[in-house]
């Protein structure tokens, strides 16, 4: 059967269990996610917008393309605007940031900028924010609309900048305090961390998590806490956010749902002992922690809408305590070391992966990490290699040599390797 049982009994509990085929687990209690939105293409939750063949290189920038380059640190995609990408790399003493069209690779700016040993970000009305120090003009905070900065205000010892919205979220060299403020200087709030304070933008909520051990999602028009924890991380989806508390015998998954006003101050279900497993995914996949994951003898896994905190589980007495989410798709991982890809929206069983060659590591699951997928095919990788399976079949659809890093950058495929960052067509 290719999709789990229905069971609109209470969510959480043990299915009666069997085995259908030769590799294929059972799945229970399973609620149709028919509210999930179409894929927005965020990066982190790893949607591919299609690769099911080889793909060829867009562009590729070599050190060639970045003025300046030198020191020690990577390429980056440091953010991205449209049809616009801001490349990041190192120079002198710091980084160097250049803005490129993002179908082309070619430069939008006539060079870099260099920020020395601040940061730069680019926001939703596609303008660059800079925070320069010790770099290529004097301190200062500076926008950058054409390629030549000019300044806006003073830098107030900013060391890292982050987009939100149309403004600048900027965190100070000291750690602990952090403002926003418009592009042209203009401050919206400032608020002081008890941690140095790292935030991110998650599927249009800001996010903070700091480094003693705390997270927040703040109101990013006033700067206001609408959720916080302590011993604790938050996931965010498109319809709700995952509160995941991480403290040794206290694990838990609290689940709020979200609207356009923002996450509910009360989740709609908490599950004790449970933790979120990691990897890029368009739902969350929540497995047992603690002492009853340790002694459990096999796996046990929920798939949860983020809005109602209900969906579907699978359970199989020869079913892996590991698995792989990735992007719209999970693999699941069984005591042979075979693999079945399941959608996570509605839990339809797909292709089976045999148990692999432990002589060929490119193409064993249990080596290689999820980059990103879509319905039909998951990349996986490999510090040498990119391997592509097509859920449908569980076989190898692809594979491609590297010599770096993959990552999903708005739905495409981007390689880091050495000095050269390469955007792979969709095909």
């Amino acid at each position: 059967m290719s999709r789990a049982e229905l069971n609109r009994g209470r969510f959480g509990g043990m299915a009666t269990l069997g085995v259908v085929g030769a590799f294929l687990l059972v799945a229970a209690a399973v609620v149709v996610m028919s509210g999930s939105p179409a894929p927005g293409y965020s990066g982190g939750d790893g949607v591919l917008r299609g690769y099911p063949h080889a793909p060829a290189a867009a562009w590729t920038i070599d050190d060639s393309g970045m003025p300046g380059y030198g020191g020690t640190g990577q390429v980056a995609v440091a953010g991205t605007a449209g049809d616009d990408w801001l490349i990041s790399y190192p120079s002198d003493l710091g980084r160097s940031f250049l803005l490129v069209d993002a179908t082309t690779g070619k430069p939008r700016w006539p060079g870099p900028v260099n920020a020395g040993l601040g940061d730069c970000a680019v926001n939703d009305a596609q303008q660059v924010g800079c925070a320069v120090r010790l770099g290529g003009v004097p301190d200062g905070f500076y926008l950058v609309d054409d390629g030549h900065p000019r300044r806006t205000g003073p830098l107030d010892g900013t060391a890292t900048v982050t987009a939100v919205g149309d403004d600048f979220l900027r965190v100070d060299q000291l750690g602990y305090r952090a403002s926003l403020r418009t592009a042209d200087g203009t401050l919206r709030w400032r608020r002081d961390f008890s941690g140095t304070p790292k935030p991110r933008m998650a599927d249009g909520l800001l996010v903070v998590d700091t480094t003693d051990g705390r997270s927040a999602v703040l109101d990013a028009a006033t700067g206001a806490v609408e959720l916080d924890c302590a011993d604790c991380s938050f996931d965010v989806y498109p319809r709700g956010v995952l509160a995941e508390v991480t403290a040794p015998g206290r694990e838990s998954v609290s689940v709020y749902p979200r609207d356009e006003n923002g996450p509910a101050r009360r989740p709609v279900r908490t599950a004790q002992g449970m933790r979120v497993v990691p990897g890029p995914s368009t739902l969350p996949v929540l497995t047992g922690a603690g002492s009853s994951q340790v002694l459990a003898s096999s796996g046990y896994y929920e798939v949860l809408d983020p809005h109602t905190g209900t969906g579907w589980h699978i359970a199989d007495p020869e079913l892996s305590k590991t698995t792989q989410p990735c992007g719209p798709l999970v693999a699941m991982r069984k005591k042979d070391h075979s693999r079945v890809f399941y959608t996570l929206a509605d839990g339809d069983a797909l292709g089976v992966v045999p148990p692999p060659d432990y002589l060929d590591p490119s193409r064993n699951l249990d080596y290689l990490s999820c980059v990103g997928a879509d319905r039909a095919t998951a990349v996986f990788a490999a510090p040498d290699a990119l391997t592509a399976y097509d859920a449908a079949t569980g076989r190898v659809a692809w594979q491609r040599d590297i010599n770096g890093q993959a990552s999903v950058v708005d739905g495409y495929l981007v390689l880091v390797e050495g000095t050269e960052i390469t955007k792979l067509a969709p095909n």
